[in-house]
C-alpha cells in the first residue's frame, strides 16, 4: 500500500459518514442537492465537508457563494493542504480553487483526474467530521469509478429527474453502485413538480411516478421529491443555498425532510 493510500485510509477513517451523490445524466440538479444536504446538515450544528469531484466542471463554490480567489492553505512540510472554510464553517475543496478562472477549462485525460481525486481524498486535512458530501460529475466513468473504490464505506444518493432519460441513466448509475457492493441510501427526484409563479399551483413537468417505480424495481428508498422552483435556481446562481434564503418554501421544507430521512438512515446506528 503506497503512503497516499494510507493518507486516504488515515482520513476517511476520522469522518462518521461519507455520502457520495450521483446521477446517470447532467443536468437533474445533483450540485444544487449535494449544496443544500452539506449546509442543512451543518446548521444543525456537524462537522460537514464537502468535495466537488467534478474535476472539470466544478460548480459548487459557485452555488456556496465562496470567492474562487481564496486559496487552500499549504503545509509544505508535511505535504498537506487545509480545504477552504464555507458558510457556517463548512469546509470546501474544489478543483474551482485551483484553475486560474471559472472560464479557464481544465484539459485533462482520466489519469491526471483519478490523481486529483486521490490527492483531494489523501493529503486534505479534513479533520474529524460528522459527514463528507462528494458531489460527482454524471455518469460512470473516471471520477466515479475512482470514488467509489477508495471508499469502501460509502453511502451512496442517486439525483434524478422524472423525465424518462434521466431515470433510464440514473438505474444504470444504481446498478453500477450495486455491482461495486456500495450501500445505496435511496433516491432523491429533483425538479418533481414545478410552481407556477402567475397563480402559485404544482404541475407535473414530467409523467410523474417513474423516481417510485425505480426505487421499487431496485428495493432502496425513495428519500424524497423536490418541486422545482423558480427561486431555487435564482439562489443558486446567486451563491446561497435555497435552504438557507427560503426556508417556508416547498423545496426547503421537502428537502428537509428528505435529509431527515438521511440522518435516520445513517444515525440510527
Amino acid at each position: 500500500m503506497d503512503k497516499l493510500t494510507e493518507n486516504i485510509n488515515e482520513n476517511m477513517n476520522k469522518i462518521k459518514h461519507k455520502i457520495v451523490v450521483i446521477s446517470g445524466k447532467g443536468g437533474v440538479g445533483k450540485t444544487t442537492v449535494a449544496v443544500n444536504l452539506a449546509m442543512s446538515l451543518v446548521s444543525f450544528g456537524l462537522r460537514v465537508g464537502i468535495l466537488d469531484v467534478d474535476i472539470t466542471g466544478p460548480n459548487v463554490i459557485k452555488m456556496l457563494g465562496i470567492d474562487p480567489n481564496l486559496k487552500p492553505r499549504v503545509d509544505p512540510e508535511a505535504k498537506r493542504f487545509y480545504p477552504v472554510n464555507g458558510p457556517l464553517n463548512l469546509k470546501v475543496m474544489s478543483m474551482a480553487f485551483l484553475i486560474e478562472s471559472s472560464d479557464s477549462p481544465v484539459i485533462w485525460r482520466g489519469p491526471m483526474k483519478m490523481s486529483a481525486v486521490r490527492q483531494f481524498l489523501g493529503e486534505a486535512e479534513w479533520g474529524d467530521l460528522d459527514y463528507l458530501i462528494c458531489d460527482l460529475p454524471p455518469g460512470t466513468s473516471d471520477e466515479t469509478l475512482d470514488i467509489l473504490q477508495l471508499i469502501p464505506d460509502e453511502n451512496v444518493v442517486v439525483v434524478t429527474t422524472p423525465q424518462e432519460v434521466a431515470l433510464m441513466d440514473a438505474r444504470k448509475t444504481i446498478k453500477m453502485a450495486q455491482i461495486m457492493e456500495r450501500k445505496i441510501l435511496g433516491i432523491i427526484e429533483n425538479m418533481s413538480g414545478f410552481k407556477c409563479p402567475r397563480c402559485g399551483e404544482y404541475i407535473d413537468l414530467y409523467p410523474p411516478g417513474g423516481a417510485e417505480k425505480a426505487s421499487k424495481d431496485f428495493n432502496i428508498s425513495l428519500l424524497g421529491k423536490i418541486p422545482f422552483e423558480i427561486e431555487v435556481s435564482q439562489q443558486g446562481d446567486q451563491g446561497l443555498p435555497f435552504i438557507i434564503k427560503y426556508p417556508e418554501s416547498k423545496s426547503a421544507k421537502a428537502f428537509k425532510e428528505t435529509v431527515k430521512k438521511i440522518r435516520e438512515l445513517l444515525e440510527q446506528k
